[in-house]
């Protein structure tokens, strides 16, 4: 009878062992962490349309976490310059990490704005944060670059 409730005891330890030890996993890729990039667009459509400019723009660069990636980002521009965009970043392992951002014009040639980062595929199925970034014109695109935090 001893023998058998510490072997009880051992296994329920064991199994709340395991537990914590999956439990810590999961809360370490809770917290936030740095993220910087910059992406290279070329603009590939600008239409015209009631609710404003829509805009479609591809592009590639390099950020932590992702390491080279391409991107497709689909904006609406309105008549005071603010502009909302969805971003999808592609890895080369082909996850993705999509954002969505508001931006408003610094100058006549740049616009800052915040990224919220809106989850993702592959290692950024749940991604979410936010980042600052800045838009500079190009003569065919422009160059975004950003940073802040993201949790993934």
């Amino acid at each position: 009878m001893l023998r058998t409730r510490s072997c009880r005891t051992a296994s329920l330890v064991m199994v709340f062992t395991a537990i914590l030890g999956v439990a810590l996993t999961a809360s370490a890729d809770d917290h936030p962490v740095p993220i910087r990039g910059h992406v290279d667009e070329v603009l590939i459509s600008a239409t015209p349309e009631p609710d404003g400019l829509h805009i479609t723009a591809a592009g590639e660069g390099n950020a932590t976490h992702l390491g080279r990636f391409t991107s497709i980002e689909n904006a609406v521009v309105q008549t005071d310059g603010t502009a909302r965009a969805t971003v999808v970043l592609t890895a080369a392992n082909g996850d993705q990490l999509f954002w969505s951002d508001v931006a408003r014009p610094t100058s006549a040639t740049t616009a800052a704005g915040t990224i919220t980062f809106t989850g993702g595929t592959g290692r950024f199925e749940n991604a979410s944060g936010t980042a600052h970034f800045e838009f500079v014109v190009t003569p065919d695109g422009g160059t975004i670059t950003f940073e802040g935090t993201i949790r993934f």
